[in-house]
């Protein structure tokens, strides 16, 4: 199947956001949602659907490291949420393992020489993180789904 898919990295105040090219390739961070300021993360979703046509969604999933589900409210966050999307929008939303992309971003986003100044530069920080982890879980499923999904 052929379409961009959308990443999320759904969270208590943010939701990254990565996109896929159309051939299911390459994954790049989009935006973060802020939903402390956004009364409807869904209507912002759903702009960014209908912009860049998108035919299915992965939303990282927290997995403790031997691969069995967290129990525990993010899990229930992250249900809840994707029940939201899937009833809304009517396309395949695919879980994908989060473990460590936070972490992996905020690494990576180091290594670029990205700091931490002041409160709002840690906030830039902090969305900047949610995208990249939205990257990241999306570029793990294409690279085990991608193109052949």
């Amino acid at each position: 199947m052929q379409g961009s898919v959308l990443g999320l990295d759904f969270g208590e105040r943010r939701i990254g956001v990565a996109v896929s090219d159309p051939e299911r390739l390459l994954a790049s961070g989009l935006t973060t949602i802020d939903r402390r300021k956004q009364s409807d993360h869904l209507d912002a979703l759903a702009e960014i659907i209908r912009q860049k046509k998108t035919t299915a969604i992965v939303v990282g999933y927290p997995l403790r490291t031997d691969g069995e589900v967290k129990p525990g409210g993010k899990t229930e966050a992250v249900d809840a949420f994707v029940a939201e999307l899937r009833e809304r929008f009517q396309l395949p939303v695919h879980l994908e393992d989060e473990s460590f992309t936070s972490s992996k971003a905020s690494d990576a986003l180091r290594q670029r020489g990205s700091k931490k100044r002041s409160t709002r530069d840690w906030m830039r920080a902090k969305a900047e993180i949610d995208r990249v982890a939205a990257c990241y879980i999306l570029q793990d499923w294409l690279d085990r789904e991608g193109a052949g999904s």
